[in-house]
C-alpha cells in the first residue's frame, strides 16, 4: 500500500482569537508573510477579494502601493467593484486614458461625493492633484491615503475643517484609522499597512454612527470563523465554516487560513454570501492542563489558574457538543490535554480544546518513510506544528507505520492515533463498493471518503484491521499482520468495553465479555458475527517507579494523556484522575502493570491500592454464606457495605472487621461458591468533632481541618445521618447538604488515600 491521502470534508469547531495574541496556526495564504497581525490583515483583504497576490502566491508586504493601486483597493473595500465597467469609457483624468488597468476604478471614485449641500459643494473621494491629472503611478503617501479613508466614512473638508492634512490626519488618529502605524504625512505606505489601515476601516464607526462594515451586508458580531475550504451544505467545496453556520465566500477560491480560530463581526449579502470577517480584540492563550479540569477553573503546566464561569462558551474540535458551554464539557477535559483560553481584559470569554474529534479530516495514513513535505497537504504548508500522540508532544521520528495523522489547524498540532481495531468486513453502508459507515460490535465507524481506495482492495468476509482517526472514523483498512494488529483497549463490561479514544472520549463496542475480563482493562476485537474477544491486557514486569512528577515509569516516558486504573489485589480496576495522585513517586511495588503504545509510551498504568478510591465505602455489615459441597458443609464469612449510593453487596472475607462501623471493601476476581471474594477490606479512622467552618475550598477541591491535621475529602464522600440511621442519597451538592444538616461532624478518614470517605452527623 502507498502513501494515502485521505481527504473528507473539513470538520471543525474552533475557536475564539485575536490580532494582539493570535494563535499558533495563523499562517498567511501568502506564501511570503511571516508577521501575524499582517497574515490576518492581508487575509481578511483576500476575504473581500480586495487583493489576490502580487504574483506567484506573494503579497510583497514590504512593497509600496501607488495612488492608482490604493484607488481600486479602497473601491472593492467599499463594494462598488461591480460598478467598475460602466465607469471604463470616458476619461476624466488625461493621464488616465480609457485604455488605462484602473481607469474605471479611478474614474469611478472620483465621481463619488462626500457631503455636500446646496450651499456648499461636497469633498470627491480621490482627487487629482489640480492640473486635469491624477498621477496613477505615484506611490501614495500617508497622508493621502488617510484623506481617502476618511471620506470613505462619510466625512468631508467641511467636517475635517482644517488645513490638509492636518486636519484629516487627526481625525483619522481620534477614528483609530491610524491604530498600529506611526508614519510622517508624506511617508510612502507599504502593503502592509494599507492592509491594517483598511481592517482597521472595517469596524471604524462612520459619520453616521454605524461600523463601516454595516454598509457592505448584514453583520454578526462574536462569531467565530472555524475553517476554511471546507465542503459547504450544499455540496460545494471552498467553503468556510463559522459557528453560525457554514457560507460560500463571496469571491471563489479563497481560503484566508490565517483567519481560522478567530472570533469577530461576520458579514454577509442579501444571498448569505460572507462579504468579509473582521477579528475582533480577543486574545488567546494555549495551555497544558496540569490535572484534570475543575468545575470553576483550569490550571496550566506553568502553575497559572484561570477561573473560568460555568456558562462560558464551549468549543471542540470535531463540533460534535454545538451550542456547548464550560459546564458542558469540563469533565472531558484531562490531565495533559492541550487547551486554547480565550481572554477579553483577562476575563476568560471562550474555550477550545481538542476533542479528538478531527479538527482538520484531511487524514494521512503512514505506511512508509516519511519526509518534510508528507503533510504539507494536511497543513496547507504551516511547518510549525506540535506533533501530539496521547496529548504527549512527540517527535517526527516517533510516528510510526500504519499511525493515522490528522491536522488541528487552531493549535496548530498534528494529532497522531495509532487506534486499530481488527474483525472482520461484514456490514458497509449503504454498500461495499462506497461504505458511508462499517458496522462492528454494534457501533457505526463512519468511513472517510477517500479512504475507500483502501477499502476497495478488501471483500466482505475477510479479515482486516480498520486503521482510526483520533475520533475513531475509518481512515484506511489493511490486512491483519504483526504491523497492523488490534491496539483498542478499554474497559470492559458485562455486555460491552468502552474503548479509549487517543485524544479523549470513549466508544463502546457491544458484545459479551468474558466474567474474567468483566471490570478490568482489555484489548479487543472481533471475529465473524460480531463476536467480541477481549483479553486483560497482561501482568508484566514493571521497569521502575512512576515518577508523577517527571512522567516517567522506570526509563519510559509516560504520555500526558495517559490512561490511569487503580485495583485492589487483582479487584475489578476503576479508573482515575491523573491528578488525584498527590505524591511525586509511586514505588514500584505499588505498580499492577503498564502498556506502551506504538511510540514505546506508557499510555495505560495500572495502580494497586494508592488512591483509596478503588474500594467501596460506607458501613459494614457481617454476614455469613453457607455452603454444602461435597459431603462438606459449613460457612463462610461476608461483609456488605451499606452507603447512599449503592452499597456492596455481600462478599466473602477472612478479614477481621467491626460490624456497623465504617470501612470500605472491594471486590476481587476471585469466587467461592458463587460468591465473589474481597480482594481487600479496610476500616476508617475518625475525628470527632468538626464544625461547618473547619471545611474550605483550594483549587476546586474540598479538605477539612480536623484537629489540627488537613485531609482532603473525597468527591465522592458519603454522608451518614446517626439519628435516623439514613444516607444523604443526592448526587449534586453532597458535601454542601452534609454541612447545611449539622455542625457538629465526625469526619472517616481511609488509611490508604487519607482522604474523608464518610461524614456523619450527630
Amino acid at each position: 500500500m502507498k502513501f494515502k491521502r485521505l481527504i473528507a470534508s473539513l470538520v471543525l469547531c474552533a475557536t475564539l482569537a485575536s490580532l494582539a495574541v493570535l494563535p499558533a496556526s495563523a499562517t498567511s495564504s501568502f506564501s511570503d508573510i511571516h508577521d501575524g497581525r499582517t497574515a490576518v490583515n492581508a487575509d481578511v483583504l483576500r476575504l473581500m477579494g480586495v487583493v489576490s497576490g502580487s504574483g506567484g502566491n506573494t503579497f510583497s508586504p514590504s512593497g509600496t502601493l501607488t495612488r492608482a493601486q490604493f484607488c481600486v483597493m479602497a473601491v472593492k473595500v467599499m463594494g462598488r467593484g461591480g460598478d467598475v465597467p460602466i465607469y471604463t469609457t470616458r476619461t476624466i483624468f488625461r493621464d488616465v486614458p480609457s485604455g488605462h488597468w484602473a481607469n474605471g476604478y479611478i474614474n469611478l471614485a472620483s465621481s463619488i461625493t462626500i457631503g455636500g449641500s446646496e450651499d456648499q459643494p461636497g469633498s470627491r473621494l480621490i482627487s487629482g492633484v489640480g492640473d486635469g491629472t491624477f498621477h496613477p503611478n505615484e506611490q501614495i503617501s500617508f497622508a493621502q491615503a488617510a484623506t481617502i479613508l476618511v471620506r470613505m466614512l462619510g466625512y468631508s473638508d467641511a467636517d475635517v475643517g482644517s488645513v490638509w492634512p492636518a486636519g484629516y490626519l487627526n481625525l483619522a488618529k481620534s477614528l483609530k484609522l491610524t491604530d498600529g502605524l506611526a508614519l510622517g504625512p508624506n511617508s510612502p505606505l507599504t502593503r502592509a499597512q494599507a492592509a491594517q489601515m483598511f481592517v482597521n476601516l472595517l469596524s471604524t464607526k462612520q459619520k453616521s454612527g454605524a461600523p463601516f462594515y454595516d454598509s457592505l451586508g448584514s453583520a454578526t458580531k462574536n462569531v467565530i470563523l472555524l475553517a476554511v475550504g471546507v465542503t459547504g451544505d450544499d455540496h460545494e467545496p471552498g467553503a468556510i465554516r463559522t459557528s453560525q453556520g457554514v457560507y460560500q465566500p463571496v469571491v471563489d477560491g479563497v481560503t484566508p487560513t490565517a483567519l481560522q480560530g478567530h472570533r469577530g463581526t461576520m458579514v454577509l449579502n442579501d444571498r448569505n454570501e460572507m462579504v468579509t470577517f473582521v477579528p475582533d480584540s480577543s486574545t488567546a492563550v494555549t495551555i497544558t492542563l496540569s490535572g484534570d479540569a475543575q468545575a470553576t477553573f483550569l490550571k496550566a503546566s506553568d502553575g497559572t489558574k484561570y477561573t473560568i464561569a460555568s456558562t462560558t462558551p464551549a468549543f471542540t474540535s470535531g463540533g460534535e457538543k454545538p451550542d456547548s458551554t464550560y459546564a458542558d464539557v469540563w469533565v472531558d477535559l484531562r490531565s495533559g490535554a492541550q487547551v486554547t483560553l480565550f481572554l477579553d481584559g483577562g476575563k476568560v470569554i471562550g474555550v477550545y480544546y481538542s476533542s479528538g474529534s478531527l479538527s482538520s479530516t484531511e487524514a494521512y495514513v503512514v505506511t512508509g518513510p516519511l519526509n518534510s513535505a508528507s503533510f504539507h497537504q494536511l497543513t496547507g504548508g504551516v511547518t510549525n506544528y506540535t506533533i501530539k500522540k496521547d496529548n504527549e508532544v512527540i517527535r517526527f521520528n516517533d510516528i510510526k507505520p500504519y499511525d493515522v495523522v490528522t491536522y488541528d489547524p487552531v493549535s496548530n498540532t498534528l494529532l497522531v492515533s495509532d487506534l486499530r481495531l481488527t474483525c472482520v468486513y461484514e456490514k458497509a453502508n449503504p454498500n461495499p463498493t462506497t461504505p458511508e459507515t462499517i458496522s462492528v460490535l454494534g457501533h457505526d465507524f463512519p468511513v472517510l471518503p477517500s479512504a475507500q481506495e483502501s477499502i476497495s482492495q478488501f471483500k466482505i468476509g475477510q479479515s482486516v484491521s480498520l486503521l482510526l482517526t483520533a475520533d475513531g472514523k475509518i481512515a484506511g483498512m489493511a490486512a491483519p499482520s504483526m504491523a497492523t494488529h488490534t491496539t483498542a483497549t478499554g474497559l470492559a463490561g458485562s455486555g460491552s468495553v468502552m474503548v479509549d479514544l487517543p485524544n479523549g472520549g470513549t466508544l463502546e463496542l457491544k458484545g459479551t465479555v468474558p466474567e474474567t475480563a468483566q471490570d478490568h482493562v482489555v484489548t479487543v476485537s472481533a471475529s465473524k458475527g460480531d463476536k467480541l474477544s477481549a483479553s486483560r491486557i497482561g501482568s508484566v514486569s514493571i521497569p521502575g517507579d512512576f515518577n508523577v512528577k517527571a512522567m516517567t515509569l522506570g526509563s519510559y516516558k509516560v504520555a500526558a494523556g495517559v490512561k490511569v486504573y487503580e485495583e485492589v489485589g487483582g479487584s475489578a480496576v476503576v479508573p482515575l484522575s491523573l491528578a488525584a495522585l498527590e505524591a511525586e513517586m509511586i514505588p514500584q511495588r505499588q505498580l499492577s502493570t503498564y502498556h506502551l503504545n506504538s511510540s514505546g509510551m506508557v499510555d495505560i498504568l495500572i495502580l494497586n491500592s494508592v488512591t483509596g478510591d478503588a474500594y467501596t465505602y460506607g458501613m459494614m455489615h457481617k454476614g455469613s454464606q453457607e455452603f454444602s459441597e461435597g459431603g462438606l458443609s459449613g460457612s463462610n464469612t461476608t461483609i456488605s457495605i451499606t452507603n447512599g449510593t449503592g452499597g456492596q453487596s455481600a462478599i466473602i472475607t477472612g478479614a477481621a472487621f467491626e460490624d456497623g462501623g465504617f470501612g470500605g471493601t472491594v471486590a476481587g476476581a476471585r469466587e467461592i461458591h458463587g460468591t465473589r471474594v474481597a480482594a481487600g477490606v479496610i476500616s476508617l479512622e475518625s475525628v470527632s468533632g468538626v464544625k461547618r467552618a473547619d471545611f474550605f475550598q483550594k483549587d476546586g477541591a474540598w479538605y477539612v481541618n480536623a484537629k489540627g491535621t488537613v485531609y482532603q475529602v473525597s468527591s465522592k464522600v458519603e454522608g451518614y445521618i446517626k439519628a435516623t440511621d439514613t444516607w444523604f442519597t443526592q448526587e449534586q451538592n453532597r458535601l454542601e447538604a452534609i454541612r447545611a444538616f449539622s455542625n457538629d461532624m465526625t469526619v472517616h478518614i481511609d488509611p490508604v488515600g487519607h482522604k474523608v470517605r464518610v461524614i456523619v452527623v450527630n
